[in-house]
């Protein structure tokens, strides 16, 4: 399709924005969701430079300064980063593929509206008066975003990534699933796999049974690695020991007992 207007070359293509979708909702612990419409949309921006000559009290002081900003199109926000990411005129493309939905958006205001509220919000950020800011090569440009959808436990949610860089917005909408007392299970034998994951957890429990344990009657629920192992706790708990003795004080006794329990669930599992 032929756009006319220049665009910013997309450098995060299509294929990558369903992989960045998926990555994004299984880091919420979500497994089951349903993958929407993937369309392009042209956002318009209004790119420019300003020369400014600062005074103070109305006297010149000699100082000057010289830069290039964008103004968004439709919401008439500054952007310095868009403005100095710009690539080369030789970089920029005016058509695009056909093979995704494409959605150009409009200015809400004309160029020379532009020029105007630029000039305003310009010499705002350059703390500056507006006599003394300059505008000039004002251009229309277009920015690439992917708008992407997917549906979360019966929750359509919208995503925005950006075709040239890959920045996703959105994400923060979608809420994080709490993973179930299996799932916990399975991720901490997974890593019980691993030898050094035994020597890390031995220490952490090492360390509860020469602390929390030493000296009670009643055992605490032991967290390892974040993960809180409640279960294995009642186990011992409700168990028939009778009333607890300096013989199960014993911090070694209960790191034995542990180990014991993790070994058999590992092997059962």
């Amino acid at each position: 399709m032929f756009v006319g207007t220049p665009v910013f070359p997309i450098s995060f293509p299509l294929e990558k924005v369903a992989e960045l979708i998926e990555e994004t909702i299984l880091k919420k612990n979500w497994k089951s969701f349903e993958k929407g419409e993937v369309k392009l949309v042209l956002t318009p921006f209004y790119l420019f430079y300003y020369d400014v000559a600062f005074e103070k009290k109305g006297k010149p002081t000699g100082k000057t300064k010289h830069g290039r900003l964008a103004i968004n199109g439709e919401t008439a926000e500054l952007s310095k980063e868009l403005a100095e990411s710009i690539p080369n005129e030789t970089e920029l493309v005016q058509e695009l593929s056909d093979e995704y939905p494409l959605v150009v958006r409009k200015a809400i205001f004309s160029k020379t509206e532009a020029e105007k509220i630029a000039l305003l919000k310009t010499a705002s950020l350059l703390e500056a008066n507006r006599n003394d800011v300059v505008l000039t090569g004002f251009k229309e440009i277009y920015y690439p975003m992917w708008l992407a959808f997917a549906t979360v436990a019966g929750q359509t949610y919208e995503f925005e990534i950006s075709g040239v860089t890959g920045e996703i917005f959105g994400e923060e909408k979608v809420p994080e699933r709490e993973k179930g007392f299996v799932e916990l299970t399975h991720e901490t034998l997974q890593e019980l796999k691993e030898p050094d994951a035994w020597i890390r957890y031995s220490k952490e429990i090492a360390q509860i049974g020469g602390g929390k344990l030493r000296g009670k009657g009643r055992i605490a629920p032991v967290e390892v690695s974040g993960k809180v192992t409640e279960e294995a706790g009642k186990i011992i708990e409700k168990g028939n020991f009778g009333q607890p003795t300096s013989f199960f004080r014993k911090p070694a006794l209960w790191i034995t007992i542990i180990l014991i329990i993790v070994i058999i669930a590992l092997i059962l599992y």
